[in-house]
C-alpha cells in the first residue's frame, strides 16, 4: 500500500510557518473572510440578468459566486469539484479531471452537465454540453465563476434550463501585474501555471496565461498518462462608448479516466485483496495498448495517451452604448476540437466471476467452444509471457477474472456560436431583445471496443483462456493476447446541428422596494445525422456474442479453415456496412419565466420564480433526437439576508424533470432497453458564512431534497419504480467551512456528509451515506509570496459516487464483489504563488 504522509507535513509545516511568520501579522494582507470585508451578497452579477450593476441582494435568481482567491484555497481537483460550493447540484468528481458529473436539482447522478449551460465569458462553451469539462479546464488566468439554478437559464442561454455555470476570465489592465504558481502533489504531480496582464498602448491591454502540468494521479496506473495544458489570450479595446474583446484559447491535454473498482460487502464498502480502495485502479502498464481488429482496420487503446483533447477556440466580444438608454452587444466564438479517450471500461457485475467459473465449460460458453475444437482442458496463462497459472483459485488472493472493454473514441467537431443582443435600460427598466445562433459540425464520432480478459488487481495483467493437454501443452487459444472478441462495440456517426433562438427579457423596477421580470425563448434547432450501419454477431452475422461474426480480413485459409490456433483473431463481433443511414428531424420549443424581487431593507430580500424550460437533444445519434426535448419546469422562493455578521440565501425549490430517458444495454447480447420517465424534486437549498468574530468564520452549503422517479406508464414492466428514489443523486448534501484567521493566513477544514443513494434503476443496490473531512492552510509569506497546503480526504473516507453504470437497471452484487467508483484517497497538495 503507498504510504501517505501528506497530512504529518502539513501539520508541521503549518506549525513552522506559523512560528517564523507570525511577526509578519501587520504587513500581511488582510484575512479573507474577515468581518471587515465586502460581504459577497453585495457583489454585481453579470450572470442571470440583462441589468447593469444588479447586485446579488437585489437579483431574482438563485446564485453562487467564487472568486479565485477561494478556488485557490480550495483547491479543487477539477472543474466539477470546484462546482460543490454550489447548492442544489450533486458533483461526481471520481472520475479524476475529466469527464465528470454534474446534477442540477434532483436531476439523476451520472448525467454528465445535462440540463447545465456551462459557459466561459458569458458563452456556452459547447451548444449541448457534451464533455464540456474537457474542454473548459480552470486556471489562475479565470477570475471567478458565476453560478445560477434555475433563475433565467433557460432564457439566457441553450440547454440549460437548471443552471448557468459562467466562468470569467482575467482581462488586460493598464498596469501590469500577473501570478505564477507551482503546485505539487504528494501522487508525483508537478503543475505551474501563470497570467500576466498590461497595456500594449493606451487603447489596447492584454491577459495571456494558462497551465502545464504532469502527474501519476491520485489512483496510478503505472504509466504518466495525465500531462497537457492550456494557453489563454484576452486583448481589449476600451471603445469611446464601449469594449471590444479578442480571445483565443489552445488546449492540448491528456487525462486518466478512472473506472469502478472491484469492492465488497455494499452496505459498508471494503476492498478486495488485490485491489486498494483508495488508490487502486484496473488501469496499468500491461493494458497500455490493445489493438482492436474493426471494419475499419486496426485501433489501438493506448493508455499513454489516455484521454486526449486537442482544441483551438477564438471568439469575439462586443459592446457598444449606442445612445438614448441604448446598448448593442454581439458575443461570438468558434471552437474546432478533437476529443480521443482511450480508456479500459469494466462491464457489468456479472463479469466478475471466480477464475474456476470461468474455465468451467458448463458456465461459459465460449470456454465449451474452446474445448470443442481443441480438446483439453480450459487454464488460464498471462498474455504477456504465457506462463500457465496452476491454482487459479489463489490468484491475487482473491481468485477472480474479470471481462472488461478496452474502448477508443474519436470525435471531430466544429462549433460556432454567436449571441446578439439589444438592450434598452433606464432607471426604471431593463428590456433586452436577442438572437443566438449555434452551429455544430461533427466531421467523426467513432466508437471502438474490444472485449478482453484481465485478472483482478491493481494495475492487471492481460489474461488468455489456452487449451492444455495433460503435459501442459498449448493446444489452443480462446484470446489473442487477452483479447476475447474483436469489434466488440463498433459505432459511427456524422452530421450537422443548426440552433436559432430568438428571447426577450425584462427587468422592471416597480418601486424602490419591488422589481419584476419575465422573459421568453422560442428556439428551432434543425439535425441532419448519419449512422453507418452495422451488423452483429447472432442477428445477422453467423455465430453468437462470444463466437462468430465477420471474418477478419486474413484470418482464415481460402477453404475457410483457420490459420492458426487463436479463436479471438478470426471474427469481429460487429462490423460496420459502409452504409449510411441518414435521419433530419426539426425541433421546435418555447421557454418562458417570471420572477420577482422584494428588498425589505438594505439587509433582507425575498424572491421567487416560475419557469419552463427545454433541453434539446445531442447530435450523435439518430437516436437521439426521435423523441424530442426534455423539459424542466420549476418553481422556486427565496430570502436572501446580509450583515457584517452573517451573510445566508435559502431557496426552497419545486423541479419536474420530463421526458426522460433511462436506458441500458446489455453488455453480453447488446440489446438495448428504455423507459421514459418524469422525476420530482422539491427541497431547500441553502447557503452562507457566519463570522461571529474577526478571527473565525464558518461557510455552509447545503441541499436537502426529496426526489424520485414518476410518470412511467402504468402499464409498462417499470411501473412498479414510481416512487423510487432517482439514482445516484443524494437527498442530503451538507458542506461546512470552519476557518480561523491569523495575521499570517487562514487555517480550515472542510466537511462533507453526503446521503444515501442508490445505484440503480430499481433501487437494488444502495449505497451507503459517507461524509468526508479535507483540511488546508493558507499563509501569506508577505504580500507578494503565498502557501496553500490542502490535504482532502484526511480520514481515508471510501464514499461511492456511483455504482456499475454498466450493469443497467438492476445492480444487485454478483455474489461476495461488486463494480463502484469511489471518491479519491487522501491526497496532499502544496501551491506556492507570487504575485506582482
Amino acid at each position: 500500500m503507498r504510504q501517505k504522509t501528506g497530512l504529518t507535513l502539513s501539520v508541521a509545516t503549518l506549525a513552522q510557518l506559523a512560528a517564523m511568520h507570525g511577526a509578519q501579522a501587520q504587513t500581511a494582507p488582510d484575512a479573507a473572510g474577515a468581518p471587515d470585508k465586502a460581504a459577497p451578497i453585495q457583489e454585481v452579477v453579470v450572470t442571470g440578468t440583462t441589468a447593469k450593476n444588479r447586485t446579488k441582494l437585489e437579483s431574482s435568481v438563485a446564485i453562487t459566486t467564487v472568486d479565485l482567491a477561494k478556488l485557490e484555497k480550495l483547491a479543487p481537483h477539477s472543474l466539477a469539484d470546484s462546482l460543490q460550493q454550489v447548492p442544489g447540484l450533486w458533483v461526481e468528481a471520481s472520475g479524476g479531471e475529466v469527464s465528470n458529473n454534474v446534477s442540477p436539482r434532483g436531476l439523476s447522478g451520472g448525467a454528465a452537465f445535462q440540463f447545465i449551460s456551462l459557459q466561459e465569458d458569458g458563452l456556452p462553451v459547447i451548444y449541448d454540453g457534451e464533455l464540456v469539462d474537457v474542454l473548459m479546464r480552470e486556471d489562475v488566468t479565470i477570475k471567478r465563476f458565476e453560478a445560477i439554478r434555475g433563475g433565467t437559464s433557460a432564457i439566457l442561454s441553450t440547454n440549460g434550463p437548471a443552471a448557468i455555470v459562467n466562468f470569467i476570465s482575467q482581462k488586460g489592465t493598464q498596469k501590469p501585474q500577473g501570478e505564477v504558481k507551482l503546485t505539487v502533489g504528494d501522487y508525483g504531480m508537478v503543475r505551474t501555471e501563470g497570467v500576466y496582464s498590461g497595456p500594449i498602448n493606451d487603447d489596447w491591454t492584454y491577459a495571456a496565461g494558462g497551465y502545464y502540468r504532469e502527474g501519476k494521479g491520485v489512483r496510478p496506473i503505472g504509466i504518466t498518462a495525465d500531462h497537457g495544458g492550456q494557453f489563454r489570450l484576452n486583448l481589449t479595446r476600451k471603445l469611446e462608448r464601449g469594449e471590444l474583446n479578442l480571445s483565443a484559447k489552445y488546449v492540448n491535454d491528456h487525462n486518466t479516466f478512472y473506472l469502478p473498482i472491484p469492492l465488497t460487502n455494499p452496505g459498508n464498502p471494503t476492498g478486495v485483496p488485490g485491489v486498494n480502495p483508495h488508490y487502486g485502479s484496473l488501469d496499468g502498464p500491461d493494458l497500455a495498448r490493445i489493438t482492436n481488429q474493426t471494419t475499419n482496420g486496426p485501433v489501438t487503446t493506448d493508455l499513454h495517451t489516455g484521454f486526449h483533447v486537442l482544441a483551438k477556440v477564438i471568439g469575439a466580444d462586443l459592446q457598444h452604448e449606442l445612445g438614448g438608454d441604448w446598448s448593442f452587444r454581439n458575443n461570438a466564438r468558434y471552437t474546432r476540437y478533437d476529443v480521443a479517450p482511450h480508456s479500459v471500461f469494466n462491464g457489468p457485475n456479472s463479469y466478475l466471476v471466480r477464475a474456476s467459473n470461468r474455465l468451467d465449460p458448463a458456465q461459459s460458453g465460449d470456454v465449451a467452444a474452446l474445448l470443442k475444437r481443441f480438446g483439453g482442458t480450459a487454464k488460464l496463462a498471462y498474455a504477456g509471457t504465457g506462463q500457465l497459472i496452476n491454482d487459479p483459485s489463489t490468484l491475487n488472493g482473491n481468485g477472480f477474472t474479470t471481462d472488461a472493454v478496452a474502448e477508443t473514441r474519436f470525435r471531430s467537431l466544429g462549433h460556432f456560436i454567436d449571441k446578439l443582443s439589444v438592450t434598452n435600460e433606464n432607471d426604471k427598466n431593463s428590456f433586452t431583445a436577442g438572437i443566438l445562433f449555434a452551429s455544430q459540425k461533427l466531421y467523426d464520432d467513432s466508437d471502438y471496443g474490444a472485449r478482453i480478459i484481465t485478472d483482478v488487481r491493481d494495475q492487471p495483467s492481460r489474461l488468455d483462456i489456452v487449451a492444455v493437454d495433460g503435459n501442459n501443452k498449448i493446444l489452443g487459444y480462446l484470446s489473442d493476447k487477452g483479447v476475447l472478441r474483436n469489434g466488440y462495440f463498433y459505432e459511427r456517426h456524422k452530421g450537422d446541428l443548426k440552433s436559432l433562438s430568438y428571447f426577450v427579457n425584462d427587468e422592471w423596477k416597480v418601486s424602490n422596494n419591488l422589481r419584476l421580470d419575465a422573459g421568453v425563448r422560442y428556439e428551432v434547432a434543425r439535425y441532419d445525422v448519419q449512422d453507418e450501419g452495422v451488423l452483429a454477431a447472432g442477428d445477422d452475422l453467423p455465430g453468437d456474442s462470444l463466437t462468430g461474426g465477420a471474418v477478419i480480413p486474413g484470418a482464415l485459409n481460402p477453404d475457410g479453415s483457420d490459420k492458426d490456433n487463436v479463436i479471438a483473431n478470426n471474427y469481429m463481433r460487429r462490423a460496420g456496412t459502409g452504409v449510411w443511414t441518414r435521419k433530419q428531424k426539426t425541433i421546435k420549443e418555447a421557454s418562458y419565466t417570471a420572477g420577482f424581487n422584494y428588498a425589505f431593507n438594505d439587509h433582507v430580500a425575498t424572491y421567487g420564480r416560475y419557469a419552463s424550460g427545454t433541453n434539446m437533444p445531442t447530435l450523435y445519434s439518430t437516436d437521439s433526437f426521435v423523441d424530442g426535448a426534455s423539459r424542466l419546469s420549476f418553481t422556486e422562493a427565496g430570502v436572501r439576508y446580509i450583515s457584517p455578521f452573517w451573510t445566508t440565501s435559502a431557496t426552497l425549490f419545486h423541479t419536474k424533470f420530463d421526458n426522460l430517458s433511462f436506458g441500458e444495454t446489455n453488455q453480453a447480447t447488446g440489446d438495448f432497453r428504455q423507459v421514459f420517465v418524469k422525476t420530482l424534486s422539491t427541497g431547500v437549498e441553502l447557503e452562507g458564512v457566519i463570522k461571529p468574530f474577526k478571527q473565525f468564520s464558518l461557510e455552509y452549503v447545503a441541499t436537502l431534497q426529496k426526489a424520485t422517479i414518476n410518470g412511467i406508464d402504468p402499464n409498462a414492466e417499470e411501473a412498479k419504480q414510481n416512487g423510487n428514489q432517482v439514482m445516484r443523486t443524494p437527498n442530503t448534501q451538507v458542506r461546512l467551512i470552519p476557518t480561523l484567521h491569523f495575521g499570517f493566513g487562514d487555517v480550515f477544514l472542510v466537511y462533507s456528509h453526503i446521503g444515501k443513494r442508490f445505484a440503480d434503476f430499481e433501487n437494488a443496490l444502495a449505497l451507503p451515506a459517507y461524509h468526508v473531512i479535507d483540511m488546508g492552510a493558507e499563509i501569506n509569506i508577505d504580500k507578494k509570496w503565498k502557501l496553500n497546503l490542502k490535504v482532502n480526504n484526511v480520514t481515508n473516507s471510501i464514499g461511492l459516487t456511483e455504482g456499475n453504470p454498466r450493469s443497467g437497471f438492476n445492480q444487485s452484487s454478483n455474489g461476495s464483489l461488486f463494480y463502484a467508483r469511489p471518491i479519491l484517497g487522501r491526497n496532499a497538495t502544496a501551491s506556492l504563488s507570487y504575485r506582482f
